[in-house]
Formats: C-alpha cells, structure tokens, sequence
C-alpha cells in the first residue's frame, strides 16, 4: 500500500523521467482500490508513449492512462 505522501514525494521524479517524452500530456496521482492506496498516474496520447513511462518510480506505481490528444477548449 503507498501512502498519498509517498506519492506526492514520487511524483516529482516522474515528471523528470517523462520529461520530454513525445505524447505525454500530464501526471497526476489516482487512488488503487482503496481510500489509502494511490498510484501515479501518467496520462499520454496514445499508446506508443506508454513505452517509455517507467512501471515504478520510488516504489510506487505508475499507471499509463490513454487520453488521446489534449485540445484547448
């Protein structure tokens, strides 16, 4: 289980590791299953950005979310 305060300390790395990145569109954080569970979450535009998106950064989980292209309203 990863705290919410293990997750927020992660999510800085992973915005380096994807940094630059083609298709990455944002990161975030997401609950797992629990209210005391979370995961960072990276969203891209397509699936080919999921490749180099690491599994885990600090010990905690990255979930790659497909969104398709981000557009200004």
């Amino acid at each position: 289980m990863v705290t919410i305060d293990q997750a927020r300390a992660a999510k800085a790395e992973l915005r380096k590791a994807v940094d630059g990145v083609d298709g990455v569109c944002g990161v975030g954080l997401a609950q797992r299953g629990s209210d005391t569970d979370w995961v960072l979450q990276v969203n891209v535009e397509n699936a080919r950005a999921r490749k180099d998106v690491p599994p885990v950064v600090e010990g905690v989980p990255v979930r790659v979310h497909v969104v398709g292209p981000v557009r200004a309203l």
